[in-house]
């Protein structure tokens, strides 16, 4: 197993593309998404399918408001995402919005990014399940 605590980005105005090769679960059959970092904003994201640009979320990097957070890679995690640096990785977690302060990100469920072959994937981490809807407060996280 690999432990992941969020060294990689993606600048501003830089776009990554990327293939889930298993898709993304619930978001049809696309495989290929741009990344886009969102701009005047470090801590989101914004994921669009290049063939269904209707399927998008907004995602955040986890590690910049829950200290302590990480993600165990499995042996099948690393050689679908052919991992071979640390480094290498990004690790996103999707935002919910359910009004204007009212959001959630998926803690159980982020999606890792091999940024350098390209390459992405949602895991799932069993004993984080009740960390699905995880409540984000502006005032204590940002």
């Amino acid at each position: 197993m690999t432990t992941l605590t969020g060294e990689q980005q993606v600048k501003e105005g830089e776009l990554l593309t990327v293939i889930f090769r298993q898709g993304l679960p619930g978001l049809g059959s696309s495989q290929k998404y741009n990344l886009y970092a969102l701009e005047d904003n470090p801590f989101f994201y914004y994921l669009e399918s290049v063939d269904e640009p209707e399927m998008s979320l907004v995602l955040m990097d986890p590690f910049s408001c829950f200290t302590g957070y990480s993600v165990e890679l499995t042996e099948e995690d690393i050689r679908e995402l052919e991992v071979s640096r640390q480094e290498d990785v990004l690790v996103l977690t999707t935002v919910t919005f359910a009004g204007e302060q009212n959001m959630t990100t998926n803690l159980a469920a982020p999606i890792v990014i091999n940024v350098k072959k390209k390459l992405a994937r949602q895991v799932f981490i069993a004993e984080k399940m009740d960390s699905m809807r995880t409540p984000l407060n502006f005032k204590k996280n940002f």
